[in-house]
């Protein structure tokens, strides 16, 4: 991205802070490919705003923030909702909509720096404890018909990579968070950030991209792999573990985190082989 949309979502972040009434207080923080802006304001409060053409400027990647609350988020450890504010701007002649959503500070810093974690980490078992509660109280979580993953897309793009058919009628579909890595938990005390994508996925969805989040330090994959075997040893947990595969090897597709490739493709071969062979 440019540092022109970088300057743009700046101004947009001191837009929204006179909406809301609240005073920028940091440095801003770059979302994945410049796509949002972020930064602490006073409260203190967390406030972050992207800008998009008005044909992506909607569902379920656009308003995952502010919808998600109530029942069972409200015991998920997670920020809390503010509030939020859209309006439209204009750009090179291109029509943007732009969203700002005010949510409570989270003052722990994140595991990770990234999608992969790179570098030892050391939790402690009430961590992992947090993390286990949070995620069975999100499985619960029915009324809504947001997608991290579509069954026909999921089947299709699982066949075209790894040649593996998969029987939809034995997929369980679950509440996910949708994008459960590294960098998107907190630590030492555990709170769940970036709510934007939650919806449906293949049971186990979380702690498979999780594990391959971690697929670089074997330890804590095999963590991961420990604390939700009952999820991942399942027919839609190896469904679930490749369809996170496909997430990671489609980054390694447009050049990034290609140290990744290697490790993931067995777990692949692990899971194709006790599933699918």
């Amino acid at each position: 991205m440019s540092d022109e949309r970088r300057d743009r979502l700046a101004g947009l972040l001191a837009e929204a802070a006179d909406r809301f009434g609240v005073t920028l207080d940091g440095e801003p923080v770059r979302g994945s490919y410049d796509r949002t802006l972020a930064v602490r304001t006073s409260g203190p409060a967390w406030l972050r705003v992207t800008a998009q053409e008005p044909q992506w400027a909607q569902g379920e990647y656009w308003d995952g923030i502010a919808t998600a609350t109530g029942a069972p988020f409200d015991v998920v450890p997670m920020p809390r909702h503010l509030r939020s504010a859209e309006w439209a701007a204009r750009w090179d002649d291109v029509d943007q909509v732009v969203r700002a959503d005010l949510m409570t500070f989270v003052d722990q810093p994140a595991v990770g720096t990234g999608l992969v974690l790179d570098h030892p980490v050391d939790l402690p078992d009430t961590w992992w404890a947090a993390l286990r509660s949070g995620l069975d109280a999100l499985r619960t979580a029915t009324g809504t018909d947001r997608r991290v993953l579509r069954p026909e897309e999921t089947r299709e793009a699982i066949r075209s990579r790894f040649g593996v058919e998969i029987d939809l009628g034995r997929v369980e579909w679950e509440v996910a968070h949708g994008d459960l890595h590294f960098g998107n938990l907190t630590g030492p005390r555990l709170t769940i950030l970036d709510w934007e994508y939650w919806g449906w996925a293949p049971a186990g969805y979380d702690a498979a991209v999780l594990a391959c989040s971690a697929v670089l330090r074997s330890d804590v994959a095999a963590r991961v792999r420990a604390e939700f075997a009952d999820v991942l040893d399942t027919c839609s947990g190896a469904v679930a573990r490749l369809a996170a595969a496909d997430k990671y090897l489609r980054l390694v597709d447009i050049g990034a985190y290609p140290e990744v490739a290697g490790p993931v493709r067995r777990q692949v071969e692990d899971v194709v082989r006790e599933w699918f062979a």
